[in-house]
């Protein structure tokens, strides 16, 4: 599947840019050159690609950063992508499907009746967090979702286990 709007207005897997335009960005000037200086395993960053022309060269994309999420610990990512956020249904029994897993980069939603977080080996806070902003803004997590059989087999749950998250960066 190819989500990501080019600059020539095809999709694709991934795009070019010819540099990144960190001006959007509201985070405090420490917090910038740690983004920067991450090799790129822990910092996942939200954007649109613009326009801009180049004298002799022509026109090329530049990355406009709106939202960086940084790795809660140092641990890789195994799994799939995701952002996961409350839907609002409550129930009165369970499985509640009431969280909604979408892919990232693909138009593919799905709902969850429960989230593992507790194979990242974060903190208490830093799980705090992550509810927070799957109850907020929804949270990027990386993981597998697996089918829970129950004795009754038109009651399965399924289960996103994460192995990592991602937290929003909060513009200062």
């Amino acid at each position: 599947m190819k989500a990501t709007p080019c600059l020539d207005g095809v999709f694709r897997s991934e795009c070019y840019v010819s540099a990144i335009d960190w001006s959007s960005l509201k985070v405090p000037p420490y917090q910038l050159v740690k983004i920067q200086n991450d090799d790129g395993s822990r910092v996942i960053l939200r954007g649109n690609i613009v326009p801009v022309t180049f004298p002799l060269f022509g026109e090329f994309g530049n990355l406009r950063v709106k939202e960086d999420f940084y790795a809660a610990t140092n641990a890789p990512a195994k799994g799939t992508f995701v952002a996961i956020k409350d839907n609002g249904i409550r129930c009165i029994t369970t499985p509640c499907f009431s969280t909604d897993k979408l892919v990232l980069n693909k138009p593919k939603i799905s709902q969850v009746s429960s989230i593992d977080l507790s194979q990242t080996g974060t903190t208490q806070k830093q799980l705090d967090a992550a509810t927070s902003e799957i109850f907020g803004k929804g949270l990027i997590a990386v993981g597998i979702t697996e089918v829970i059989e129950n004795v009754d087999p038109t009651n399965r749950a399924t289960q996103f286990v994460g192995t990592q998250f991602y937290l929003r960066v909060e513009p200062k």
